[in-house]
């Protein structure tokens, strides 16, 4: 019965059976995707264990540190933006075990699988008793999603310097002449211009297309650190000092209503 409870989740259950078997195993390293369920569980995890955690991480290095005149050897380097994107943060919990961190889904690049490297798959019983189970789920809706940028391999997206009805009617012709799915800024999707899922940037989606089209999009670090990992990076601004030409491949300085109408002239 209590298994038959675990099929559906609910977080205290979770995290406290989490919690049981790190306290058994005393991993070094324990990561959470930064998923719905992930941003619930890891909070509550750390708080149990006393331990730091460090939220919807861009990258992980393994490193060496010196605290307090102590050295510490092979710890996690967290690293994400901060202060509102102004900076890269690197973050360390040397002092407190195990690390915990939540990275976003396409942060990291896939890597090819090595056969000789092998997991080993450990079965835990349930621990838990009757009293642990404080709600029960009464009725599940699943709901699919109309846009999947995450598998998308060309994404044309738009920012505010293509937020004008034309200009983003161009964008979403551009997009469809390309068989490419149409992206945003965060101002864009705040504006209510295209949907919450089309946003791409660090409080969206992050993507890893083989080529990313920039339409009027400035290039702050937040929405960067969401689509900056793209084979191909195409840039369109008219401003030759837009922060998002340091990351593009191709920039090209003009207005999106220009710039896009010669690209479709030219397709």
């Amino acid at each position: 019965m209590l298994m038959i409870k675990l099929s559906d989740f609910t977080s205290v259950p979770y995290s406290k059976l989490i919690t049981n078997i790190i306290k058994k195993y005393e991993p070094k390293i324990v990561l959470f995707g930064a998923t719905a369920m992930g941003r619930d569980l890891a909070p509550r995890v750390a708080s149990a264990l006393k331990c730091g955690l460090t939220a919807d991480c861009t990258e992980l290095k393994i490193g060496d540190y010196k605290f307090k005149k102590k050295n510490y050897k092979n710890i996690l380097m967290q690293i994400r933006p901060a202060f509102g994107g102004n900076i890269i943060a690197t973050i360390v919990s040397p002092e407190t075990s195990p690390s915990m961190a939540t990275v976003r889904e396409g942060v990291m690049k896939k890597q090819i699988k090595n056969p000789q490297c092998k997991s080993e798959i450990i079965h835990e019983e349930n621990s838990l008793s009757e009293s642990d189970y404080l709600t029960s789920i009464i009725e599940s809706i699943e709901k699919e999603k109309t846009v999947d940028l995450k598998s998308a391999n060309i994404i044309v997206s738009a920012g505010m310097g293509a937020s004008a009805p034309a200009a983003l009617n161009l964008v979403k012709k551009l997009a469809k002449k390309l068989g490419a799915k149409v992206g945003s800024s965060r101002p864009v999707a705040d504006l209510g211009l295209l949907n919450r899922e089309r946003q791409v940037g660090q409080t969206g989606i992050t993507v890893r297309p083989n080529l990313y089209i920039a339409c009027g999009i400035s290039g702050q670090i937040q929405h960067c650190a969401g689509m900056g990992e793209a084979n191909r990076i195409i840039a369109i601004n008219s401003d030759p000092e837009a922060p998002i030409f340091k990351i593009a491949h191709y920039g090209i300085v003009g207005t999106v209503e220009d710039v896009i109408t010669k690209m479709l002239k030219a397709i």
